[in-house]
């Protein structure tokens, strides 16, 4: 098998299965939002109902006969609450989806370069042609030791922690693809892409949970493309190819 096949196996359907599972645990969320926020609010108006009407209120304030308006007030309040609450509640889904995507990808593209490493490490020399080397190790160990060394090193140390714009900036310079390869253009959205990254950095580091609104459909189709453009830059720039075996799995299975 050649160098980075398994891993790019590994990668591609990784982030199949993850952002498929994504989707399921998103689309059961939202579809149970409406019937538990209903449900939760019935609950309390019952209970705000019995407090009223047994009694309780009236025997605490002057006017007992303005329980039945403070009740309306309050059933009022609990109405327009129902709507504030789903509103609220769908966008911190919103915010959590964000967040578990980015991660899916960010891993997934970083798990691309890893590939390319192996594949093709001649590539990453101008990223590490000026890294430092003991007088020792020239001594003691072969220039392609070295240089497997040093790229690991760099992977390991830079790449990952490069945030997730780099990294496609990296595949791309690597990978060096023409404009119209794969719809570029159309899939490679940086903007888009710039704009999801700053959405995961405030909400988590900002605590931001409840103003994103996400088209969740549209969004994760995007993010499944983005996983299918990067592979297929990664076969252009390597010869690797997806395990027949792996693809049929993948299409066949149903998210856990």
């Amino acid at each position: 098998m050649p160098a980075g096949e398994a891993e790019l196996n590994t990668v591609f359907f990784r982030t199949f299965q993850l952002l498929g599972k994504l989707s399921t645990i998103y689309s059961c969320l939202s579809n149970g939002l409406s019937v538990g926020t209903v449900a939760t609010m019935s609950e309390l108006e019952t209970s705000a109902k019995q407090f009223f009407e047994d009694g309780t209120l009236a025997s605490f304030i002057k006017d007992p006969s303005k329980v039945d308006i403070f009740y309306g007030l309050v059933k009022g309040q609990m109405e327009n609450a129902t709507e504030r609450i789903q509103a609220t509640t769908r966008r911190v889904l919103d915010g959590m989806a964000i967040v578990y995507a980015h991660g899916i990808i960010d891993a997934g593209v970083y798990g691309y370069l890893e590939v390319l490493s192996l594949a093709t490490p001649e590539a990453f020399k101008k990223y590490i042609e000026n890294k430092q080397v003991t007088l020792t190790d020239i001594e003691s160990k072969p220039y392609e030791q070295l240089y497997k060394e040093k790229l690991n090193e760099y992977m390991e140390k830079v790449v990952e922690r490069n945030s997730l714009i780099s990294k496609l900036r990296m595949v791309h310079d690597i990978v060096n693809p023409t404009d119209t390869h794969m719809n570029r253009t159309t899939i490679y959205d940086e903007e888009r892409i710039g704009r999801f990254d700053e959405a995961r950095h405030k909400i988590v580091h900002g605590n931001d949970w409840s103003n994103y609104s996400i088209n969740f459909t549209t969004e994760s189709f995007y993010w499944d493309m983005l996983n299918f453009y990067l592979c297929h830059l990664v076969c252009y720039k390597t010869g690797l190819r997806l395990s027949d075996e792996e693809v049929l799995k993948a299409v066949t299975s149903f998210p856990d």
